[in-house]
C-alpha cells in the first residue's frame, strides 16, 4: 500500500524530485499564459514546451510515488517491474526529444526534454530495489505485506484504490502524449535534415521598431544586374507556404522574369512576427523584405487567393509607386462574408431584386449623401468564431504529430521534387499557429484593415452594382515607374502621363480565376442533393460576379480572364488548384499578357477555339472583358460584354436561363453568371 513518507522528500533524491515537480509545473502554466499572450513578438514554440513541462510534472510525481512506496516499513510496491519498464522507456523518450529538438536548433526544447531522465530513471532504479526485497523476503520466508489498517477503514480502500489507479491513468497519459511527442520530434529532425531552406532570411522591424524578426524571401532567376527590368514578387494563398508558388516563379525565371516569393510571418521559413498581428504592419514588414534583400527594380505583384487581398493593401499602405502591374488569382475579398450573404440574402438570383430594394432604403435612410454611405452587411460572426476555434486547437496539439495526417492531398503538384519539401511544411509545429495569427484570432482582420481606405468614388460604384462588399481601387500614382518599364498599356498605346485626370490608376492588372467554380452545372460538379446544389448555384453566381466588380473598379487598365479546359502540363479541367497543379503554363501565361500582349485584348469579343489539348496560353485563358474605359460608365454596359473562351458559350446572355443559377429574365441590369464549362 502507497503511503506517504516524510523521509521520502528528506531524502537527496526526493529534494530533487519535489524541485523539478516545482519547476515542471511553473513552467507548464507559464508556457500556457505566454502561448496565449498578444502583444509580444514570438520567437519560440510555447506549446512545444508546454507538453514537455506537463509529462516532466507527472513523471516527477511518479517518481515520488515510487520512492515513498519503496521507503515505506512494509517496502511494499505494487506492478513492479512495468514500472521498471516504464522508467526506461521514458529514458528513451527523454533522449528521443532532445535529439530531435536539439538537432533543429529548439534549445529549449532539448533543455526541458532532457531532465526527464532524472525522475525516469528514478522510477526505474528504484522499483528494480523494491522488486529484489520482495525476492529477498521471500527467499528467507517473511510473510508477503498485507495492507494495515490506516487511520480509517475508508482511508486504508482510499491507498489501496490510489496504488493500483494512479500508476496506470499516468502511464497511459504519459505513454501516449511522451510517443506523439517523440514521433513528432524525429520527424522535423528528419525533415530539417532533408530541407534546407532555399531562400535568404531578411530581418524585419515591427511594431514601431522596437521588435526584429526575420522574413524567408525566396527568388528565382534574379541577381539585381537588370534594374529596368521587372520582378514578380509572389504572395500566397492563406495558409500556404511559399513552395507552393515555387513551380510559378521558376516558370516566369524560365520566361526570362525575375520571380520572388514571400513567406509571411510563420510560414514556411519565416519567424511568427508579432502577435498580435497588424495586416497594416505585414505588409509594410513585406516591404522592408524586398527593400533590404534588396530588389530594387518595378515590380508586378503576383495575389493568389487572400494573397491579392494582401497585394491590394499593399498597394494602399506600402511602396505601391514601384509597383508596376498586379496579378489576382482566384483572389475574394472574405470568403466568409461571401458566402453568408450569398446563403442569407439570396437561394435563386430572382432574390436579388428584393436585395436591391432593402439596400436602396438602408443607403437613402442613414445617409443624403449616397456615394459616402456604405451598406452594412449583416452575417453570422459564429463562422468565423469557429474558424478561429479551430485553428486555435490545432495549434496547441501541432507537438503532438495529429496534424500529420493532414493537409495531404497534393497529386499532381509541380514541381514534383520539391513536394516533400512543400508537405514537411505543413506538418512542423508552427503551421496552425501561422494560420491563427493571420486570421485574426477572431477573423476578418485583413478584409477591415483594408476596408478602411474604401473611397466615395469606389463606394458609390458598388453600391450602384448593388455589391455588398467594399475594397479601394488603386491609387492614381501606382504604378509611377509604369512609363519607364518594359511594359505597355493593354490596349497597346503609350502612356503620357502617369496622373490621370480620371479616379482610377493606369496600373496594368490581370485577373484570373478558374473557370470551374462558375460552372453552375451541379451535375459537372458532383453535386447530386438538390439543396446543397442551391447553395453551390448561389455561390458560383457571387464567386463570377465578384471577378467582375474587382475587374469594374481596381484599375482602368485591367482585364479579367478564366481559366479552362486542359493543357498537356495538367490533363484536366482548370480547378482552384491550378496555380500549383499548371505552374508553367500560368507563368507563361502572365509573360504574355503583360509583356506580349497585342491589340486583340481590347476588343469586347475576341475568341479562339483551338484544341482542348492544346499547351497554347490562349487555349485555356479566355478573355471575359476587356480593359474598361473608365469607373463612370454604365454597370450594365459593360458587364454585358459577350464572354469569349474555349469551352464557354460565347453568348452568356442567351445561355444563363438555362445554365445559371436562376436568371432573373429580362429588364435586369445584373451580369449574367458564366455558363458551364
Amino acid at each position: 500500500m502507497w503511503y506517504f513518507r516524510k523521509h521520502t522528500v528528506y531524502s537527496v533524491p526526493g529534494l530533487f524530485l519535489v524541485a523539478m515537480a516545482i519547476m515542471y509545473g511553473i513552467g507548464f502554466l507559464a508556457y500556457i499564459g505566454v502561448a496565449v499572450k498578444r502583444g509580444r513578438i514570438v520567437h519560440h514554440d510555447d506549446f512545444t514546451f508546454m507538453w514537455i513541462n506537463l509529462i516532466g510534472f507527472i513523471l516527477t510525481l511518479q517518481a515520488l510515488f515510487v520512492i515513498s512506496a519503496y521507503r515505506a516499513t512494509s517496502r511494499y510496491l505494487y506492478w513492479t517491474v512495468p514500472w521498471m519498464v516504464y522508467g526506461a522507456l521514458m529514458v528513451v523518450f527523454s533522449l528521443c526529444i532532445t535529439g530531435g529538438y536539439g538537432s533543429i536548433g529548439s534549445a529549449p526544447g532539448a533543455a526541458w526534454a532532457i531532465l526527464w531522465v532524472f525522475p525516469s530513471a528514478a522510477i526505474s532504479v528504484y522499483s528494480w530495489k523494491a522488486r529484489r526485497g520482495y525476492t529477498v523476503d521471500r527467499i528467507m520466508g517473511i510473510p508477503e505485506y498485507r495492507p494495515r489498517l490506516a487511520e480509517s477503514r475508508g482511508m486504508t480502500l482510499f491507498y489501496v484504490a490510489l496504488d493500483n489507479a494512479f500508476p496506470w491513468a499516468s502511464w497511459l497519459v504519459c505513454l501516449f502524449f511522451g510517443l506523439l511527442l517523440v514521433i513528432q520530434a524525429l520527424c522535423l529532425a528528419a525533415d530539417h535534415s532533408k530541407y534546407k531552406m532555399p531562400g535568404t532570411l531578411v530581418p524585419i522591424q515591427t511594431n514601431n521598431g522596437e521588435n526584429w524578426y526575420d522574413l524567408h524571401v525566396w527568388c528565382q532567376g534574379y541577381d539585381g544586374s537588370d534594374q529596368s527590368k521587372p520582378v514578380f514578387v509572389m504572395l500566397t494563398e492563406f495558409g500556404m507556404p511559399s513552395t507552393a508558388m515555387e513551380g510559378l516563379a521558376q516558370g516566369v525565371a524560365a520566361n526570362g522574369y525575375a520571380a520572388c516569393v514571400i513567406d509571411r510571418p510563420g510560414y514556411g521559413w519565416s519567424d511568427p512576427g508579432y502577435w498580435n498581428q497588424n495586416p497594416l504592419d505585414v505588409v509594410k514588414s513585406i516591404n522592408q523584405a524586398l527593400t533590404k534583400y534588396p530588389i530594387t527594380n518595378p515590380v508586378i505583384l503576383v495575389g493568389w487567393g487572400e494573397g491579392g487581398v494582401w497585394a491590394q493593401l499593399y498597394m494602399q499602405a506600402a511602396d505601391y509607386t514601384q509597383v508596376v502591374g498586379v496579378v489576382m488569382l482566384d483572389t475574394f475579398p472574405n470568403h466568409e462574408i461571401l458566402q453568408t450573404f450569398a446563403l442569407n440574402k439570396t437561394t435563386t438570383l430572382q432574390n436579388l431584386r428584393q436585395f436591391r430594394s432593402a439596400q436602396v432604403s438602408n443607403s437613402s435612410s442613414s445617409s443624403s449623401d449616397s456615394t459616402t454611405s456604405t451598406t452594412e452587411v449583416h452575417f453570422d460572426k459564429s463562422l468565423e468564431s469557429a474558424i478561429s476555434r479551430g485553428y486555435s486547437n490545432w495549434r496547441a496539439v501541432s507537438p503532438l504529430a495529429l496534424h500529420r495526417t493532414r493537409n495531404g492531398d497534393w497529386s499532381g503538384f509541380k514541381p514534383a521534387d520539391s513536394l516533400g519539401m512543400h508537405v514537411s511544411l505543413f506538418r512542423n509545429n508552427r503551421y496552425y499557429q501561422a494560420k491563427y495569427f493571420e486570421y485574426g484570432g477572431t477573423g476578418a482582420t485583413l478584409y477591415q484593415a483594408l476596408l478602411g481606405y474604401t473611397t466615395a468614388g469606389t463606394d458609390s460604384i458598388l453600391t450602384y452594382h448593388h455589391w455588398p462588399l467594399r475594397w479601394p481601387a488603386f491609387l492614381q500614382q501606382s504604378g509611377d515607374a509604369f512609363s519607364s518599364s518594359s511594359l505597355r498599356r493593354r490596349d497597346d498605346t503609350t502612356v503620357t502621363s502617369t496622373t490621370q485626370a480620371s479616379a482610377n490608376a493606369e496600373i496594368p492588372v490581370v485577373i484570373i480565376a478558374s473557370g470551374k467554380q462558375f460552372n453552375s452545372d451541379c451535375s459537372a460538379q458532383g453535386i447530386t442533393d438538390s439543396e446543397d446544389c442551391t447553395m453551390w448555384q448561389a455561390f458560383a453566381w457571387f464567386y463570377y460576379r465578384q471577378q467582375v466588380e474587382y475587374q469594374q473598379t481596381l484599375s482602368q487598365n485591367a482585364a479579367f480572364l478564366m481559366c479552362t479546359g486542359t493543357v498537356d502540363e495538367d490533363n484536366q479541367d482548370c480547378d482552384t488548384d491550378f496555380v500549383w497543379r499548371r505552374p508553367s503554363w500560368l507563368a507563361s501565361a502572365l509573360v504574355s499578357q503583360f509583356f506580349d500582349q497585342n491589340s486583340q485584348s481590347n476588343s469586347t469579343s475576341t475568341s479562339a477555339e483551338p484544341s482542348s489539348s492544346s499547351t497554347s496560353t490562349d487555349s485555356a485563358i479566355s478573355s471575359v472583358s476587356a480593359a474598361v474605359s473608365s469607373t463612370s460608365s454604365d454597370a450594365s454596359t459593360t458587364n454585358s460584354a459577350p464572354i469569349s473562351s474555349t469551352g464557354l458559350d460565347s453568348s452568356p446572355a442567351d445561355s444563363a436561363a438555362s445554365t445559371s443559377p436562376g436568371s432573373s429574365g429580362s429588364g435586369s441590369s445584373e451580369p449574367t453568371p458564366a455558363p458551364s464549362a
